[in-house]
Parts: structure tokens; C-alpha cells; sequence
């Protein structure tokens, strides 16, 4: 406006017409330059102002991503309880009439509202049926839930918070909860399962020495009634690789220098505090190899007590007695003994589950033998398979062949997903025959004493009776599955004895109590080749079982503006 008045000054002191013209075109250039000036500055400020809410908006939003997470974590139920939560809440069905809103901390005016997104296909969270309106069913969002969390930040807020003059930003966060499926190893305890002992006194000493973790002093004294016998020690040794990530509620036990994890990405986690991994007695040079992130205190998983709740799956195919399954493609049949109980396609529920018809004695892998029939929920599995199926079996899954995601047993192809749950053992079959039987397929020695000797690092072989690899045995035996041993172990019959089988590898995942020994390292049994199948991060096969009390956790955080 300086500019403006001296053009005029020089106006009223300048006699030239030619001056005249030109002063009074440069006070019309001024006077729009200064107009011009004026909105600039104006929409700067309105410019500025609006960035503000946004930011302000997209905090809020955060803080009720922030408070939903944490009520979530001090209450595994806050989700299965809609929106009839404790108050103050912001928790509302997803786009309500008048939404419920929460002040953020601070003096920023802004507010958040939390809006619960219900499943494929449903309208609302309801409490009679949270699992069945919120948790996804099928695709790569199985077994997650999402919210809404909307921040607001505007002068218009106070009246129309869908008006507007009301800054909205909104972000969606998908949970799920802490899954076996998550590990290519799971275990509970770092030591042999207790029915691999050799002696029923010792047997029940064990259970109760051996099902201790490390330290809460497993360690400490011998397995009572033992004769002096100390819990085994499971290593990890020079030359094993974990290609995924691994959780065990124990300690690890380290012999040599074993590498976990592919990358970073993979979390290798211990429940035990620090240092989180032992040095085995006899061993030197003990120095793992973390690729992925190791840590320590995790939280501890637990598996249900039993498989049973997948009896009751609407539509699953249920069978008693031992059975035999074999799959190909989409189809399966099912055998015992002489008879065709099922052959066709695969159960749309997606799971068969295998009842026992009488069941008193439990295994023992020195002794194992493989009777055409018997009373107990025992299911042989193999074949290849390119749909979704979950098989469950009351006491034992036993593993007669490979098991190939695909058409062949080629590298895995296809979208299949298979789960192999087991109340006890999950199985490799190996049938051991005397040395002038080799013929023999469903084994015949059981005279070991099972005596397995642990000694500078290494387990010694045990009483083989002379024994060999009997017909029916697997060399380089492949499983592509997700496998759970609810109360026992993933396991090699007759691990300790015969000559070596060669690889045994796992595309999937592996979740067990105890740890099953599938070999003695250099002279029995298979080496182990397990792999991590990425699809289980977000996929899981059909009603495969979840740790009991375990935590949500965010899995993914989207911006939607």
C-alpha cells in the first residue's frame, strides 16, 4: 500500500499528460498486485490451517488404532464383545448413525472413533456369534479381524462430524492372534519325548523330570526311578539350518555352530530368559548363527488339550478305527483294511477326523510295529493333493509316503493347504525286520530296550536287534503339510535303528511338545531338510487349531485417507 501512495504523490506534482497515463496505469498494476497479495497470504493461512487438521486427524486415528490395540492386549475377550465394552469407549458397528467418539490426550481438540468391519458376507459384529461375523474365513485375511480407527480435527467437528469443514483421516488395522502356523518348528520342551525312554518306571519319571523347561531346572537332578539317568539333551548342531522362523517355550541347546532364520523377517523367539540358549556338555565351539531376529522372553504358546472341537466341524468326515487315506487332486479315499470306506472328493467342511473305537496303549517308537487294523484313531496319510484339508485323528497320524502339494512330487505347485493334527504322534513310518526278513512290511522286532545314551554331543545307538530297513520303508522322504502333535512328538519310528534313509525334508511347518528324533546323526534315520511355507504367515489349512490364550497382534496397518 506504501507502493500505492507514492504513485499518487507523484500524480498530483506532474503536469504531463504522458506522466498522467502512465502513473494511472501503474496504480492499477499496484492495486491488483496488491489485491492479488492479500488472497495469497489468505489461502496460505487456510492452507496451512487445513494441514494442520490432517496431521491432527491422522494422529487420532492412530491413537484408536493405539487404545484398541491395548485393551485388546489386556483382555484377549475385548473383541468378541463388540461394542458393548466398558466405558469410556469409541468402539461403534461399522458406518453408525451417530458415531461414539473419543477426545485424544491433550488440548488438540481432535477425536477418534473406532468402527469394528464385520467378515466377508456379514452386517455387524453380533455377541452370539463374534467368530462367525468377524473373524475372515477363507482367502489371505483368514483368522484376522479388522477395525476402523477415523481421527477427526476441524472447526466443524463440534457439529458435523461428516460435515465438511471436518478434517477426517482414517486407518484400517487388521489383528490375529499368535498361531503355530507362524513357526516351520514349535516346540514346547527341548528334550525327548518321555515314551522314548525304556522302561515304564522311568517313563513316568520322566514325565515329570523331563516336562520341565531348562530353567525350571529340567537339568537339575536324574529322572526318578531312572538308575541315575538325566533328562535328553536335544542340540541343534554344526550343519542345521532353520529355514523360517522358530518359537520354543524352552531354551535352545546348542552343538557347534547351527544357523536359524533366512533373514531378519524371521523371528526366532525363546521363552527362557537370558542368555536364551545353552552350550551342550561335550560340545566346543558352540556359536549360533542368528540370520533372523533372535528374542528372548516370548511369550509362551500353548496348545488345546486335545483335537476333539474338530470332530464337531458342520459337514466333516468322521471315521473310527484305523484308517488308511490316500489323496490325489481334489479327490481321496479312504481304506481299512480289505474295505472302501469313502472315495471321492475331498469334504467340502475340509476337514475328516478319526475317532478311536477303543485306544489303552500308548507308543513306543522302539517298538513300533503297523498291524493292518486296529481299534485306535490312527490315520495313514499319502499321496499328493491340490486342495484344502485338514486331517485330525484322535491317537496317532502315521506318514506311510510322501505327501506332495501339486500334481507330482515335483517343487510344490498349486493352492493346497494341508493340516495333519494328532492328539499324540505324528509318525514316520519304518518298519524294522530282521535281518532274514527283508520282505516283511509291518515290522516285526519289538524286542529293543530302547536304551538311546547321550555322550560327547552325540546319542549312541540303541539295541537293534540285528534289525534292517524293512519293506515299506521311505528313503528321501518329502511332507508337504502343517503338522501339530498335540501331547507328543513329530517322530521317526525305529529312528536309532536300520541304515539311513537318506533326506527328509517338510515344506510347512512343524509343532510339537517334545522334540521326536528322526535319526541319529551319521548312522540312522533321515537328515532333516525343513522348509517354511511363506503361505502360512496369511493362510491357514481348514479349522487348523490356534494356541489357547495366545495374543493378537497387528498384522497390517492401511492408510485410507
Amino acid at each position: 500500500m506504501h507502493l500505492i501512495g507514492t504513485l499518487i504523490a507523484r500524480l498530483r506534482s506532474d503536469d504531463s499528460g504522458f506522466a498522467m497515463a502512465t502513473v494511472v496505469m501503474g496504480i492499477a498494476v499496484a492495486t491488483i498486485l496488491a489485491v492479488a497479495a492479500v488472497a495469497a497470504t489468505n489461502s496460505d493461512i487456510q492452507l496451512t490451517g487445513r494441514s494442520i487438521d490432517e496431521k491432527r486427524a491422522y494422529e487420532a486415528a492412530q491413537a484408536g488404532v493405539a487404545d484398541y490395540s491395548y485393551h485388546l492386549n489386556n483382555d484377549n475377550g475385548y473383541w468378541a464383545r463388540c461394542t458393548d465394552v466398558p466405558t469410556p469407549n469409541a468402539v461403534n458397528q461399522m458406518n453408525p448413525t451417530t458415531i461414539k467418539t473419543r477426545p485424544v490426550p491433550g488440548d488438540t481438540g481432535a477425536r477418534y472413533s473406532i468402527e469394528l468391519l464385520p467378515a466377508t458376507g456379514k452386517s455387524a459384529c453380533s455377541t452370539s456369534d463374534p467368530i462367525g461375523t468377524m473373524i475372515e474365513g477363507s482367502g489371505t485375511a483368514t483368522s484376522t479381524f479388522r477395525i476402523r480407527s477415523t481421527g477427526y480435527s476441524g472447526s466443524g467437528c463440534a457439529t458435523n462430524l461428516r460435515g465438511s469443514k471436518c478434517v477426517r483421516r482414517s486407518i484400517i488395522a487388521s489383528y490375529k492372534r499368535a498361531s503355530f502356523l507362524d513357526y516351520v518348528y514349535f516346540t514346547q520342551l527341548e528334550t525327548s519325548d518321555p515314551q522314548t525312554y525304556e522302561n515304564s518306571s522311568t517313563i513316568n519319571g520322566a514325565y515329570t523330570q523331563c516336562s520341565k523347561t531348562i530353567q525350571q531346572g529340567r537339568y537339575d537332578s536324574t529322572i526318578p526311578n531312572s538308575g541315575g539317568r538325566y533328562c535328553d539333551r536335544i542340540v541343534f548342531a554344526s550343519g542345521e539350518t532353520i529355514d523360517g522362523p522358530l518359537h520354543t517355550n524352552d531354551a535352545l541347546i546348542i552343538c557347534g555352530t547351527p544357523t536359524f532364520g533366512r533373514s531378519p523377517s524371521d523371528l526366532i523367539e525363546v521363552s527362557a530368559t537370558d542368555p536364551g540358549w545353552y552350550s551342550s556338555s561335550g560340545c566346543s565351539g558352540n556359536s549360533p548363527t542368528f540370520k533372523g531376529q533372535f528374542l528372548k522372553e516370548a511369550p509362551t504358546l500353548t496348545p488345546p488339550p486335545t483335537n476333539a472341537q474338530l470332530k464337531n466341524v458342520p459337514g466333516a468326515l468322521k471315521f473310527t478305527g484305523q484308517v488308511y487315506i490316500t489323496l490325489s487332486g481334489n479327490n481321496m479315499t479312504v481304506t481299512n483294511g480289505s474295505s472302501t470306506l469313502y472315495s471321492g472328493a475331498v469334504p467340502t467342511s475340509g476337514v475328516v477326523y478319526v475317532s478311536n473305537s477303543s485306544c489303552s496303549s500308548g507308543l513306543n517308537p522302539f517298538t513300533a510295529t503297523y498291524p493292518t487294523t486296529s481299534t485306535c484313531g490312527n490315520a495313514y496319510v499319502k499321496g499328493t493333493y491340490t486342495s484344502q484339508l485338514t486331517i485330525a485323528a484322535e491317537n496317532d497320524i502315521i506318514i506311510e509316503g510322501n505327501i506332495c502339494r501339486g500334481s507330482s512330487c515335483g517343487t510344490p505347485t498349486g493352492a493346497g493347504l494341508l493340516g495333519l493334527i494328532a492328539n499324540n504322534f505324528i509318525r514316520i513310518k519304518h518298519p524294522i525286520c530282521p535281518s532274514s526278513n527283508l520282505g516283511c512290511t509291518s515290522g516285526t522286532i519289538s524286542s529293543q530296550t530302547g536304551k538311546v545314551d547321550y555322550h560327547s554331543g552325540r546319542y549312541e545307538d540303541a539295541e537293534c536287534s540285528g534289525g534292517v530297513n524293512g519293506t515299506g520303508s521311505n528313503s528321501n522322504l518329502r511332507i508337504d503339510a502343517a503338522m501339530l502333535a498335540i501331547q507328543h512328538s513329530f517322530i521317526v519310528d525305529h529312528y536309532d535303528c536300520g541304515a539311513q534313509l537318506g533326506t527328509l525334508t517338510v515344506n510347512g511347518a512343524i509343532s510339537q511338545k517334545f522334540r521326536g528324533p528322526v535319526g541319529i546323526v551319521g548312522n540312522h534315520g533321515y537328515s532333516k531338510d525343513y522348509n517354511y511355507d511363506d503361505r502360512l504367515r496369511y493362510l491357514a489349512p481348514p479349522k487348523f487349531l490356534d494356541p489357547v490364550e495366545s495374543a493378537w497382534h497387528m498384522q497390517r496397518q492401511t492408510s485410507t485417507g
